[in-house]
């Protein structure tokens, strides 16, 4: 059967040693009889040890506490550190996703532009006409098709400041050009003067 040892801490001798200088005020004499010479000994000794495990329990509070604190200033800054590098990574990947993203949106729309064909480029048109996402006012200078027979102004568009391309199928109006508003196929030929015969071969 093992037998289980007591370890002596400073905390225990601080707590015997209250407990003796307890008895020894306790003890003391209430009259003018001399105190006990032994309890006399036993209070000197307990209170210096009181006094020594006392500073010794309170440098370790404030040793610990500072430990800690440092610690969490440690933890804190690390967990910071992770956290702007996370954010940074993300930061960067999201650029970089948005940046190629971007680059496949220009390159699928320059390989869609060069995929039309002109029907017509013989001169600049100012017109206006309600497109899904508003009204548009486009100086048109060509028409062009997909391969399946559907048209396309393009032009520099006043609204976006840049050169666009609208397709015919999404105008939600009629086309406004010289204080006249026209359909697609009207346009075609009357303002533009394309063959009626090959326009009613288009999607328009």
């Amino acid at each position: 059967m093992s037998t289980k040892k007591s370890k002596i801490t400073v905390k225990k001798v601080f707590i015997f040693s209250l407990i003796i200088f307890a008895t020894y005020i306790i003890t003391f004499p209430k009259d003018d009889s001399p105190p006990n010479s032994i309890m006399v000994t036993l209070g000197g000794v307990s209170l210096c040890s009181l006094a020594i495990c006392g500073l010794i329990l309170l440098g370790r509070a404030i040793f610990g506490q500072g430990n800690r604190n440092g610690r969490i200033e440690k933890c804190r800054a690390c967990c910071c550190t992770k956290k702007a590098s996370v954010q940074t990574a993300s930061h960067n990947n999201s650029n970089y996703t948005d940046n190629n993203e971007y680059e496949q949106k220009e390159q699928d729309f320059e390989k869609f532009k060069n995929s039309l064909t002109t029907i017509w480029s013989s001169g600049l048109f100012s017109i206006s006409f309600e497109y899904s996402d508003g009204k548009r006012e486009l100086l048109l200078d060509k028409v062009q098709i997909n391969s399946y027979n559907e048209v396309y102004f393009s032009g520099y568009c006043f609204d976006s400041n840049d050169q666009r391309t609208f397709k015919t199928d999404c105008l939600e109006s009629y086309i406004e050009y010289a204080e006249k508003e026209y359909s697609p196929r009207r346009f075609l030929t009357e303002a533009l003067g394309l063959d009626l015969e090959y326009v009613k071969e288009l999607k328009v």
